[in-house]
């Protein structure tokens, strides 16, 4: 093994970490490919060849040797919601466990956009794609089934996936919440949507209109956000509900961010919460029970959904998960003070 200065190993082989490892070259590949086939004993013993030979692991030549990138990629329709967070949170620990990198990509919830991050991944060949949401442009769904390539669809409900899902109904889980709040004797509930194109918020919408008319509550009252990642789109939306007379004993958001920003702002002009109107959010996220009242939502497992794609995706990569797999996930309605519940988290599943 030729030495550099610093005592670095210039091109160090496998064959030369197998050695200082008293190991087989095999053994090696296997740790650096597929790690959790190796026991912990010659894991370690490999890791700590290749930390003192400077081994570096060549991927570019080993993908052209397997015919796979070791690369997953990550779609989200934006980077900047902390409603996503968790999602991928759970794709990258099921990817470092499977020594697969991942790569992220944002649409800005656009179709047209999603398009063209996905034409542009296409050609880096990554192994498999995990998508936030089921809808696409028909030149989206087209490349990746030409393409071959295992496509895991999460977020969203279709009973027709490219390849595979791990679903949520946003539809059912909207209309559970406010089912809820009706059961809690709300009735001039307004919902805090949003006018852009996005299935899984146009699901939610659609959800609420649903309970709102089998309560028999009259037409329901819908008010768009203008960004769904601000807490100063909840603020807007608080101030119109405010100034409305009669007012909506009961605001219900598109999302915990803007449900918190419309609480916050309700509580700056004087009104209580839920004393003179409720509120209420959706996605579970952790702020959401540290709030003052502590918020009422939707709690959705955003983390095992990033958790369960991923496993669904290094399957059908690895031949062992088949085409064609759903899994439909769970959500519970959180009952907090901000509508005045105080019982437990009731459970319901999609």
């Amino acid at each position: 093994m030729r030495q550099k200065r610093g005592g670095r190993a210039a091109g160090v082989t496998m064959e030369d970490v197998a050695r200082v490892a008293g190991v087989s070259a095999m053994t090696v590949s296997r740790v650096l490919r597929q790690p959790t086939l190796v026991n912990a004993d010659l894991k370690a013993r490999v890791e700590a060849a290749i930390r003192e030979t400077g081994y570096i692991y060549n991927l570019v030549a080993s993908s052209l040797a397997s015919q796979r990138s070791g690369i997953i990629a990550l779609i989200l329709p934006t980077v900047a919601s902390s409603i996503f967070s968790d999602s991928v949170k759970g794709v990258s620990d099921v990817a470092r466990t499977h020594a697969v990198q991942m790569i992220m990509a944002e649409t800005n919830y656009a179709p047209a956009e999603e398009e063209k991050v996905i034409e542009a991944l296409l050609r880096r060949r990554p192994d498999g794609f995990i998508i936030v949401g089921v809808s696409h442009t028909r030149a989206t769904r087209a490349l990746l089934e030409k393409s071959g390539v295992p496509v895991v669809e999460t977020w969203d409900s279709t009973p027709t996936p490219i390849d595979s899902l791990v679903g949520l109904s946003n539809f059912d889980a909207m209309k559970a919440m406010t089912e809820a709040l009706v059961a809690q004797g709300f009735r001039r509930i307004a919902f805090v949507g949003t006018a852009t194109r996005d299935r899984r918020a146009q699901m939610r919408a659609k959800g609420y209109e649903a309970a709102i008319a089998e309560a028999g509550l009259g037409a329901p009252l819908i008010l768009n956000a203008e960004d769904l990642t601000s807490m100063d789109s909840g603020r807007v939306i608080a101030e119109r509900i405010a100034a409305m007379r009669p007012r909506p004993d009961a605001l219900l958001c598109l999302n915990d961010v803007l449900a918190a920003g419309a609480l916050l702002a309700f509580q700056r002009m004087g009104l209580t919460v839920p004393g003179d109107i409720a509120v209420a959010g959706f996605g579970g996220l952790d702020f959401s029970s540290h709030l003052s009242p502590s918020l009422t939502t939707v709690d959705i497992p955003r983390y095992e959904m990033g958790q369960k794609a991923a496993e669904m995706l290094i399957g059908r990569i690895a031949g062992t998960a088949a085409r064609g797999g759903t899994c439909e996930m769970g959500f519970r309605i959180a009952l907090r003070e901000s509508t005045g519940g105080s019982r437990p988290t009731e459970a319901k599943a999609s």
